[in-house]
């Protein structure tokens, strides 16, 4: 029998409450008189009960007293000093809204107001979403999320439940006072669009893309016009996937691309140099980086003698 983990230890003590807590966001799912007060008032429970931000922690859930267009929602204290804003909306809303009242803007701006505070939530009680706004260029990294619902249902079976409580135990306070957050960020900021578009357009990755067109297409892709449609083809989704896009971050990719064709041609002189070496004599200029197969080889000596 396997030993029990701490993570192991912790889900199983909060399945209780976290079972309650789902009968009742089930209810409140199924009321299409909810109002964004009343996934509040749950929010601020669930946190306290099942995400372990309880007093007896030492954390407080402050709410706001009035509606106001610069106040967050809640503010989780801890020792008297905020270490994270929630955002909460109404039921069903789209947390992926890209406009300007948008719920990641907001926490922005509420952290903005606050100051030193690193970490924003935000939630329509099922969605949960926890930002970094540590690199305020960036807009905030989305760093976790999970969905209490599963194929639009919220599932309250005693499996569901330790389920749900395994995707959400990112967000418990056992995390948070650890590195897990952190460590999250440095992953976010690992796969951000600007990370993954310069490997994409690596000289590996590039070359490998270019076997991959070879062996669908049977063409012998140019490795410098397969990198410009690549970045084309990145360029499309920039623009929408990273905050802030602008001229200066278009030319630093468009830099990028440069250098990498620089290597992939200075890659290309050094295989011709070495076959010339190998050859004892001048070789034929290939448009593909790819040395040729045995039979192109075979096929050349023949034309040549």
């Amino acid at each position: 029998m396997s030993r029990e983990t701490k993570q192991d230890r912790i889900i199983r003590n909060l399945l209780d409450q976290a079972t309650e807590h789902l009968h009742e966001l089930k209810s409140l799912d199924a009321n299409p008189n909810t109002k964004e007060l009343d996934v509040e008032r749950w929010a601020q429970s669930f946190l306290r009960n099942c995400l372990g931000y309880s007093a007896s922690a030492g954390y407080a859930i402050r709410a706001q007293e009035t509606k106001g267009k610069m106040r967050p929602d809640l503010v989780v204290l801890y020792q008297d000093k905020p270490i994270f804003v929630v955002e909460v909306k109404k039921m069903g809303f789209d947390l992926n809204k890209s406009d300007f009242r948008c719920g990641k803007v907001q926490l922005k701006e509420y952290l903005s107001l606050i100051g030193d505070v690193r970490w924003g939530i935000l939630t329509n009680g099922c969605e949960w979403k926890l930002y970094d706004f540590s690199l305020p260029e960036y807009g905030g990294i989305e760093i976790a999320s999970f969905d209490l619902k599963s194929d639009d249902v919220i599932e309250v079976s005693k499996k569901a439940v330790e389920e749900q409580a395994y995707e959400f135990f990112d967000f418990h306070e056992s995390s948070y006072t650890t590195s897990t957050w952190p460590e999250l960020s440095k992953e976010a900021m690992a796969f951000s669009p600007e990370s993954l578009a310069k490997a994409i357009l690596s000289v590996d990755v590039v070359r490998y893309v270019a076997k991959y067109v070879r062996g669908e297409h049977e063409f012998k892709a140019n490795h410098e016009i397969l990198t410009d449609r690549l970045y084309w083809l990145l360029e499309q989704g920039l623009n929408d996937a990273i905050k802030g896009w602008n001229d200066t971050k278009a030319a630093e990719i468009h830099k990028f691309v440069k250098s990498q064709k620089r290597a992939s041609r200075k890659t290309k002189r050094t295989r011709k140099s070495a076959a010339a070496v190998d050859d004892h004599g001048p070789t034929t200029p290939h448009m593909d980086m790819q040395p040729p197969t045995t039979a192109e080889a075979s096929t050349e000596d023949k034309t040549a003698s």
